[in-house]
């Protein structure tokens, strides 16, 4: 189940949930990029491509993070790990960047989110509504499960985001639809294990 964060609250610049509008919105932005810049403004004399070139390790995953989004891609022009979907330079750099693990459990649901949401193009659109209704709970301490990711992403896939954006608090609960009532009562086998949101 999920833990019970802070509450959720309304951003000063779009009047959304805090994180719903990142990374557009510079409210928001602000709001979700505290540990990134944190951690960035700590390195002495910090240098973009040294830091995102350096042996992994280096560096901690923040600041090798926001190098990224400093840096641009020589391929495609887009920011660095989030230009075009199909440019081999984003791929590796995106690729590479998760052979450095957070350190919590909240850490890494939070880079997830801001990974998908700074490249939308690159996942489903799915995977992308889920991240960014839950981005403002994530923001507040939330910590979903992967179970509770597919029931919002099942939700969302069911044409049902505008319902779940109106929910200020977690659960995102919404009356189940019909053929998932039926797996609850026993009616239909339950659905296999699935892992992720991808």
């Amino acid at each position: 189940m999920y833990a019970h964060p802070a509450p959720a609250k309304p951003c000063a610049t779009c009047g959304d949930l805090t994180g719903r509008c990142y990374p557009s919105c510079p409210g928001c932005a602000s709001a979700v990029d505290g540990p990134w810049l944190s951690a960035w403004t700590l390195l002495p004399d910090p240098d973009p491509e040294q830091v995102a070139d350096a042996p992994s390790g280096d560096y901690p995953w923040t600041c090798v993070d926001w190098a990224l989004r400093k840096l641009r891609c020589q391929g495609c022009g887009g920011e660095l790990a989030a230009g075009a979907p199909d440019c081999v330079g984003c791929a590796a750099a995106s690729s590479a960047r998760w052979e450095l693990a957070t350190s919590t459990p909240h850490e890494h649901v939070l880079r997830t989110a801001v990974v998908a949401l700074r490249a939308p193009t690159w996942h489903r659109q799915a995977v992308v509504s889920t991240w960014r209704l839950l981005l403002p709970f994530v923001v507040a301490g939330a910590v979903p499960s992967v179970a509770e990711l597919r029931e919002v992403r099942t939700q969302v896939l069911a044409g049902r985001y505008a319902e779940l954006a109106g929910l200020e608090t977690l659960p995102l609960e919404v009356p189940l639809l019909p053929w998932r009532r039926s797996t609850v009562q026993g009616e239909l086998h339950p659905e296999p294990d699935q892992h992720g949101t991808g």
